[in-house]
C-alpha cells in the first residue's frame, strides 16, 4: 500500500500545524505538510509530506502527483510511490505546491495545495560569512549549518518557550544551543536517511531494525525517542524513568535495554513518536520541553539565565549530556 504506516496517522493530541506549515482538507481525510514554513529560501531544499488519515482513502491511494508551480508559470510535476516529495525553490517569488492523491487507475481521489512565499537567503547571514572567511577569529564558522538553522528553522526555535515563563531570551538561546549541535553532527541527508530506514522499519516485520535505528538521535535536536517515552507530551510516562550508568560500555548495554523497552510499545504510538521527531517544528518544540523537563529535575528552581551563565554554564553542560546521553546516573 503506498500510504506508509507512517504517514497513516497524526500524532494523538496534534494537529498537522504542530508540525510544519500545513493544509488540510476541509473533509479532514488528509493533509499536507511542509517541514519549513513560508518564506522558503531559494534553492534551498525542503520537504513535503501528505498524510492520508481516512483509511478509505488510504485503501485506493496507488500513487502521488505533485506539482510546483512557481509565480504561475508552467508547473514541474513529479509523481511519487509514497506520500513524500522533496523540492527547492528557484525564484523568488510565489511557490503554489499541489499534491493529488491517485487511485490505481490514476483519477485523483483527493488534493491539497499550499502557497508559500520564496525569498533569497538571509543577507546579513551572508555578510557574516562572507567577512567571517576575510578575516580571523570567531564568525560564522560553519556556513552550512549557519544557513540551515537561520534560513528553514528560525521561525521555530524563535517560538519555543519555557513552560514557566522568565524574562530574557535564554531558554530560546539554549534551545538553539542544542539545535546547533544537532545539526553540526548530522548532515540533512543523513537525517533524511534516517527518518526513511525508521519508516521503513514500521513496514517491515520485526523490531530489531527499529532497536538499532533508534540508537540515533532523530531530526534537527537528535532526539532521542526513548527519552521522549519517558518524558511523553502528555500523559504518564510510557517508559519507566531511567538512569543510566556514564562509563561508555555500561551505558550502551543500558541503552540498548531502553530501546528495547521502546520497540515493544504498540505501533501507534511508536509512530506518533517518531513523527513528532521527524518534522522539524515539532522536534524543536519537543527539545525544548525536555529540556525543560531536565532542568526541572536535576536543578530545580534555576531558571534558564541562571542554567546558562551561572556555574561556568556546567549545569547546561550536564543538561545536554543527559539529553543526550541519558538520563545519567549522577552518583
Amino acid at each position: 500500500m503506498p500510504v506508509r504506516k507512517t504517514e497513516s496517522r497524526i500524532p494523538i493530541g496534534f494537529v498537522a500545524g504542530d508540525l510544519g506549515e500545513a493544509a488540510a482538507a476541509p473533509d479532514g481525510r488528509c493533509a499536507l505538510v511542509s517541514f519549513i514554513t513560508s518564506p522558503l529560501v531559494v534553492n534551498r531544499e525542503n520537504v513535503y509530506v501528505v498524510f492520508v488519515t481516512d483509511a478509505g482513502l488510504a485503501a485506493v491511494a496507488q500513487s502521488f502527483e505533485w506539482s510546483f508551480s512557481e509565480n504561475g508559470g508552467t508547473a514541474v510535476t513529479q509523481s511519487t510511490p509514497v506520500g513524500q516529495v522533496v523540492y527547492s525553490p528557484q525564484e523568488t517569488g510565489s511557490l503554489v505546491t499541489t499534491v493529488r492523491i491517485l487511485d490505481a487507475a490514476s483519477t485523483e481521489q483527493a488534493n491539497l495545495s499550499l502557497t508559500q512565499a520564496m525569498v533569497p537567503p538571509n543577507a546579513e547571514l551572508e555578510a557574516l560569512i562572507v567577512a567571517a572567511t576575510d578575516q580571523p577569529g570567531p564568525g560564522a564558522s560553519n556556513p552550512v549549518v549557519s544557513r540551515e538553522l537561520v534560513n528553514d528553522h528560525n521561525p521555530y526555535y524563535q517560538a519555543v518557550t519555557p513552560p514557566t515563563p522568565e524574562t530574557g531570551d535564554a531558554f530560546q538561546q539554549f534551545v538553539f544551543t542544542v539545535a546547533v549541535d544537532g545539526v553540526s553532527q548530522t548532515t540533512p541527508d543523513s537525517r533524511k536517511k534516517l527518518a526513511e530506514d525508521l519508516a521503513q522499519s514500521f513496514e517491515d516485520a520485526g523490531a530489531d531494525n527499529f532497536v538499532n535505528l533508534t540508537s540515533q538521535g532523530v531530526g534537527v535536536c537528535a532526539l532521542r525517542l526513548a527519552l521522549l517515552a519517558m518524558m511523553p507530551p502528555a500523559g504518564a510516562p510510557l517508559i519507566p524513568w531511567t538512569e543510566l550508568p556514564q562509563p561508555a560500555s555500561q551505558n550502551a548495554f543500558a541503552d540498548e535495554k531502553l530501546r528495547q523497552q521502546l520497540a515493544a510499545l504498540d505501533e501507534p504510538t511508536r509512530i506518533d513518536y517518531f513523527n513528532l521527531a521527524r518534522f522539524p517544528k515539532s522536534n524543536i518544540t519537543q527539545c525544548g520541553r525536555i529540556l525543560a523537563a531536565l532542568r526541572d529535575h536535576y536543578f530545580g528552581g534555576a531558571n534558564f539565565s541562571d542554567v546558562l551563565t551561572g556555574m561556568s554554564g556546567t549545569r547546561a553542560n550536564w543538561i545536554v549530556m543527559h539529553y543526550r546521553k541519558g538520563p545519567l546516573l549522577t552518583s
